[in-house]
């Protein structure tokens, strides 16, 4: 981590973090092109940098401290987790492997609403995943290596993988206390889940959903990393509520509804549109522009924007939602999309970097569909015909789109 500690005391770094403009943007944006080995550190020190909200250019030791604690969970380093067990579509495992480590509870007994401590259930990263993953309260793993996968709680001791295989995950413990598990989807793959209640949530690439094994008390929380659509249960009594993990005080909540969430965590929004029924956006933090407590609505149709920085809803407007819903069905629709916002969501469902040549017109406007179950390459082909362009490869993870 020592080489990360240069840019904690680079007040020029903070700096652009706390107070982004756009020549800050366009000097590490070129500083990057230059020096592509240091991306990876200032992607993931950007994302914790931006949560300090610092008013000030100079880290603290302590804060300095806390970053890079929170990357060493991030990322893994130090920690001893066991083999998982794989499933593929040849054999599954018929019984478990009972792996050894903490088990991680959160107690039905809060009261004050806090956030439960997530840093040590986030110790396997999103970017490190090569399959789909359900790690269980218990630390045991289950790793399925098919693009699309299903995954369904029946009851509390059976978990059934791909509507054929039944695995029994009854684990001895009595404690009245929450049991949270999660599924983390690599890029370029899809997970659907049935909860506990019944209800489905489809997980999109690289995403982390972090849920309870049984919905306990009055209320049904979840919390999510990336981008899923929920299809809530409906239950008058118990509310369906999801939080966002670069967020701790926005949540969205409904009853009985279908709705996507987009927050993924490189970048500064939280995306909700709501195909049916009805859900509440709401802050919990004290703030002036968007009061402690207060809720926004959503109607069918709608599409609302949530800005982390401001702690405000930006936008709130009608859009097609088939747009953006069109992921659970493995594709990637557009109509009338500029050919740069269409790069911007391929980028973020295969994890890769897409660069649009000098030549190339960024504002073309294209109306299509591409197939989320092709391989990158051919995924780029069509791309490349759609927008009358040609491709190339541009280092291990890059593209080049030119005329």
């Amino acid at each position: 981590m020592e080489d990360l500690t240069k840019y904690l005391d680079d007040e020029k770094f903070v700096d652009w973090i706390a107070h982004p403009t756009t020549e800050k943007d366009a000097y590490w944006a070129n500083f990057i092109k230059e020096n592509p080995e240091e991306e990876s550190k200032i992607r993931i020190l950007k994302e914790y940098l931006g949560t300090l909200q610092a008013s000030n250019e100079k880290l603290s030791q302590n804060q300095k401290q806390k970053i890079l604690d929170q990357l060493y969970v991030r990322t893994g380093l130090g920690n001893s987790r066991r083999s998982p067990i794989y499933l593929n579509f040849l054999k599954y495992a018929a019984v478990f492997v009972i792996l050894i480590g903490t088990v991680i509870y959160l107690s039905t007994g809060k009261t004050n609403g806090e956030k439960p401590n997530m840093e040590s259930l986030l110790q396997v990263s999103i970017d490190s995943a090569i399959d789909t993953r359900l790690i269980l309260e218990n630390d045991q793993e289950i790793a399925i290596d098919q693009k699309r996968s299903v995954i369904n709680y029946s009851g509390s001791n059976n978990l059934v993988i791909n509507k054929k295989d039944t695995l029994d995950i009854r684990n001895g413990d009595t404690t009245d206390d929450l049991q949270m598990n999660q599924l983390i989807v690599p890029y370029g793959k899809h997970s659907r889940i049935t909860l506990a209640d019944g209800s489905i949530v489809h997980v999109n690439s690289g995403s982390r959903l972090v849920f309870p094994k049984v919905f306990k008390g009055n209320s049904r929380e979840v919390y999510l990393d990336g981008e899923a659509f929920f299809e809530v249960e409906s239950d008058a009594n118990k509310p369906f509520t999801v939080k966002v993990l670069k967020d701790d005080d926005f949540s969205v909540t409904a009853v009985g509804t279908k709705f996507n969430v987009n927050s993924y965590s490189n970048n500064d929004r939280v995306t909700t549109v709501l195909t049916e029924g009805e859900v509440f956006l709401t802050n919990e933090t004290k703030n002036k522009l968007f009061g402690k407590g207060r809720k926004t609505t959503m109607k069918p149709g709608e599409l609302t924007e949530w800005n982390v920085s401001a702690k405000a809803v930006q936008r709130q407007m009608r859009v097609d939602t088939e747009i953006y819903i069109s992921w659970i069905r493995g594709l990637l629709i557009f109509k009338g999309e500029p050919l740069q916002d269409v790069v911007r969501r391929l980028e973020t469902y295969y994890n890769i970097n897409i660069e649009l040549g000098e030549n190339v017109d960024q504002q073309f406007k294209l109306t299509g569909k591409l197939d989320l179950n092709d391989s990158i390459e051919e995924t780029m082909e069509n791309l490349a015909v759609s927008a009358s362009a040609n491709f190339e490869k541009n280092g291990i993870k890059g593209y080049l789109i030119t005329k």
